[in-house]
């Protein structure tokens, strides 16, 4: 079994939007056209058998159809849609209710496209509630290919690990795109999920190694950033990893936090 813990998928004017913003050539996707259609001929395609979807409520306004979208995702049962807080959403604790309640596993939290602050008052309360429903929280980690910012590095994810002790906490991109001596210095190693989503890629074998070797192999989760990295290539690389967890990077890790 493979679980992908890092893919997108969109309605379809807005995953025709979304594919549009990348430049015409660029090695960075879109390597499906955003629709759900299209993620899962590439998990057919790839040899993946289940992807967590990660919605993003961009704004408070667009909080209830984001996770409106996100419950409609159960319906098709080798996803995994991910719920979505806006820090300054009115009612946090009654959405986090009704997500929990339809089935939603985890929330996203992403601040250079919500726009908000990631250590903020508004923000805390949003992931301490969601704490509180245990709600697996997967928040991006470092930079951001589109969006210029320096707001969730590793230095403030750190911040978030240690005010949040025992809380379901995911850091997509191993928790730091782009800042990786902050991110070898300061979350590996540490006791969190990371995600690999389009992170490998970007490593030497050196480094690779070094991430393998120095966090607990337990908290790693293959992901493939789908539709912005080719499946199968992710895949493939994957498989080459020099671990005797390879299984649980792939798939079990994630069975067991999300009690598949």
């Amino acid at each position: 079994m493979v679980v992908d813990f890092h893919t997108h998928c969109y309605k379809p004017l807005l995953a025709k939007k979304a594919t549009s913003l990348i430049p015409p050539g660029s090695p960075y996707g879109p390597h499906y056209d955003g629709t759900t259609q299209g993620l899962a001929l590439s998990m057919e395609k790839s040899g993946i058998d289940y992807s967590v979807v990660l919605n993003i409520a961009n704004s408070p306004m667009s909080v209830k159809a984001v996770n409106d979208y996100a419950i409609e995702l159960l319906d098709h049962k080798q996803l995994i849609p991910f719920g979505s807080i806006h820090p300054d959403y009115s009612d946090i604790e009654g959405e986090i209710v009704r997500l929990k309640e339809r089935g939603i596993k985890g929330l996203k939290f992403h601040p250079y496209y919500q726009r908000c602050e990631l250590t903020s008052k508004s923000s805390y309360k949003a992931y301490e509630i969601g704490a509180k429903h245990d709600m697996i929280m997967l928040f991006h980690g470092g930079h951001d290919l589109m969006v210029p910012g320096d707001n969730s590095n590793p230095r403030l994810l750190r911040q978030i690990l240690d005010d949040f002790k025992g809380a379901k906490l995911v850091f997509a991109h191993l928790g730091g795109w782009g800042c990786w001596d902050e991110c070898f210095k300061l979350l590996i190693g540490r006791d969190v999920y990371l995600d690999t989503s389009f992170a490998f890629m970007f490593l030497t074998k050196e480094q690779v190694e070094f991430v393998l070797n120095n966090h607990d192999n337990k908290k790693l989760l293959f992901g493939t950033d789908g539709p912005w990295t080719n499946a199968t290539t992710e895949l493939t690389n994957t498989k080459k990893l020099t671990t005797p967890y390879l299984d649980d990077i792939l798939s079990g890790n994630a069975v067991k936090l999300l009690g598949l």
